[in-house]
């Protein structure tokens, strides 16, 4: 209906997205749920996603276009936020895409279990497809959700397969210049909520991109990722100090974490992160109990021939 609310506003950030935006926004225009806007958030394109937005608003009135400066993900979500017109929110990445009934199902959800946050399952597409559903189905508490984000990979440490009331975003906003915004913004959003539930289909299409951030990495990418891993290890430990062992152990994969990007990138034994990482694995070895084991292996490599851990874990990316 002309002129009503909206119920549902979807966040497109979009910056020179052309090989893939026209994927996303055909799932877009296809979705179940009728009485929404897409804002499509053009955040300085040089290429041909301009084009293929208006081309897009032209044909869907639902549809909205916006072209911005570029200030990247976290200042192109912000420019979302502020003028979005719907009661819950939405964020898809512009190389990604998404199942036709993703807003309706959720939307669906939030208003059965009347929670703030609704989250489902996802694909993770890269060389190949694999599907991740959600534990469980329906109403959760915040320390089952939290414990699933700490040590399991289905509900994720992101936004995009989530749906949000706005009003959770009233005095949020994204990090401006800051790498990891969903994992820095994230807990500040569950921290308002009044419930969260679960759509435990996979209704996200997430798509990892050879040059993605991981592909780039750097020592900053590292620092960032550590700052932010840590930003949420303090807020589950003080919300939920029964987390605590789950907690140690996501610090230390964190660490862990960055010992092996730090190495693909071709910094390695002596540098001053890389060593602090490494020192904090070792310092913190009884943290390790009931880690994954790609982690516990890794930890046990790093302890046991660190120099040569790091130039293993270059000469593999290198030769990939």
């Amino acid at each position: 209906m002309a002129g009503c609310v909206p119920e549902i506003s979807v966040i497109v950030p979009i910056y020179n997205s052309e090989k893939y935006l026209k994927a996303c926004l055909d799932s877009l225009a296809v979705q179940t749920m009728e009485n929404l806007e897409v804002l499509l958030i053009d955040d300085g394109s040089v290429d041909s996603s301009r084009q293929i937005c208006e081309m897009y608003c032209e044909r869907y009135s639902c549809f909205h276009y916006y072209y911005k400066e570029n200030g990247g993900l976290s200042d192109a979500r912000n420019f979302g936020l502020e003028r979005l017109r719907g009661k819950y929110i939405a964020f898809v990445d512009s190389d990604d895409y998404v199942e036709p009934d993703f807003l309706q199902a959720m939307w669906e959800q939030a208003k059965k279990d009347e929670v703030q946050i609704v989250c489902c399952g996802y694909f993770r597409e890269q060389r190949d497809r694999k599907a991740i559903g959600c534990p469980t189905a329906g109403r959760i508490s915040g320390g089952d959700f939290w414990s699933n984000i700490l040590e399991g990979e289905e509900i994720g440490n992101f936004m995009c397969n989530k749906l949000f009331e706005a009003e959770l975003f009233s005095a949020i906003r994204f990090p401006y210049g800051k790498r990891y915004e969903d994992m820095r913004t994230l807990y500040k959003a569950v921290g308002r909520a009044s419930g969260i539930s679960i759509v435990p289909l996979p209704l996200y299409h997430y798509v990892l991109r050879e040059q993605s951030i991981t592909g780039s990495f750097s020592r900053d990418s590292a620092k960032e990722l550590l700052d932010a891993g840590d930003e949420v290890y303090q807020y589950v430990m003080e919300a939920y100090p029964e987390l605590e062992k789950q907690c140690r152990r996501y610090r230390q994969s964190q660490r862990i974490i960055a010992v092996n990007a730090l190495s693909k990138a071709g910094i390695f034994c002596g540098d001053d992160l890389w060593d602090e990482s490494r020192d904090y694995i070792l310092t913190h070895w009884k943290d390790l109990k009931g880690i994954r084991k790609k982690f516990l292996l890794s930890a046990w490599m790093i302890r046991l021939v660190p120099a040569l851990y790091g130039r293993l874990q270059f000469e593999r990316k290198r030769l990939k």
